[in-house]
């Protein structure tokens, strides 16, 4: 490491957004978790959690609880929404904690490696190829697509698989709960047992109407991000190599097949396991006298 560097990073270490060592969520049974300390992303991450539990109490209670009682809707409605929240769910807290790729302080390329490694201008630390200093964080990132609130994180090379999934379960939730609220609504004659008397039944439409306006902004952006990070994967490029290069001046990538893109992402050839994030991702593997960064 240059000289000086120590200075700049213990100021780094210092700053209220750095995810260093230190940045750690002691849970109860002595559970420690990664966690940015960073307020405007505990909002930003309050709002999704917020939306998330809404969804999941109002709409199974309000619409398809009531209309598979009267033999509306079929069972496996409920059990497949009710597997689409916990995916949400599940994903989302582990693209919160999951390292992205944090590239160490005192690592050292292979000899083989050290002619196409560079120094960070912020953190004077040694990184692989396409890692980027993410000034939120305070830290340089392997292979890091950008910084993203919503989950408090960076999506990186170690993580980026788990916000491609949370991407997709979003998207199926979110279309989920506008159609079933809309049907319900518009179409569903009302419920042979709902008292008005009782709450939540006796504010359903208010309920419904604001699950549909959460609708109205998310689906978009859902929807926009899905098909985005998809397109990038297919390229192999990240949404930051995109904002560096907007028009391909550096020369227009050529498309990788679909299954070799989600191996790269995902870490293992088995499709099953795309969707899958109870898994540990493939660990990197040493190639050809590449020991850190090269894999696949």
């Amino acid at each position: 490491m240059p000289g000086g560097s120590l200075s700049n990073l213990l100021t780094l270490c210092e700053c209220p957004g750095t995810m260093w060592e230190g940045s750690r969520l002691r849970l109860p049974c002595g559970i420690r978790v990664r966690f940015l300390y960073d307020p405007q992303g505990w909002c930003a991450l309050g709002i999704i959690s917020f939306i998330w539990a809404y969804n999941t109490v109002f709409i199974p209670s309000l619409v398809i609880v009531p209309m598979y009682h009267d033999d509306k809707l079929p069972l496996g409605t409920l059990v497949f929404y009710f597997l689409m929240s916990s995916m949400t769910v599940v994903c989302l807290y582990l693209s919160v904690t999951t390292n992205p790729g944090i590239v160490p302080l005192d690592i050292q390329p292979s000899a083989v490696e050290a002619a196409d490694w560079t120094i960070c201008k912020v953190c004077q630390i040694r990184r692989p190829p396409r890692s980027h200093h993410c000034r939120r964080c305070q830290q340089c990132v392997r292979k890091m697509d950008h910084h993203c609130p919503w989950i408090n994180n960076c999506v990186g090379e170690e993580n980026h698989w788990l916000f491609i999934q949370l991407l997709y379960y979003t998207l199926v939730l979110v279309s989920m709960s506008i159609a079933l609220a809309v049907l319900h609504l518009y179409y569903s004659p009302p419920c042979s047992y709902c008292s008005p008397d009782v709450f939540p039944f006796s504010y359903i439409r208010p309920l419904l109407w604001f699950t549909c306006g959460q609708g109205v902004l998310f689906f978009p952006a859902a929807i926009g991000l899905v098909f985005g990070q998809t397109f990038n994967i297919i390229i192999d490029r990240t949404t930051l190599e995109n904002m560096a290069d907007p028009y391909f001046k550096a020369g227009v990538p050529s498309p990788r097949a679909i299954h070799e893109a989600f191996t790269d992402i995902c870490g293992t050839k088995n499709v099953f396991c795309w969707l899958w994030p109870l898994r540990r991702r493939r660990p990197i593997t040493a190639q050809a006298g590449y020991s850190y960064y090269r894999h696949m």
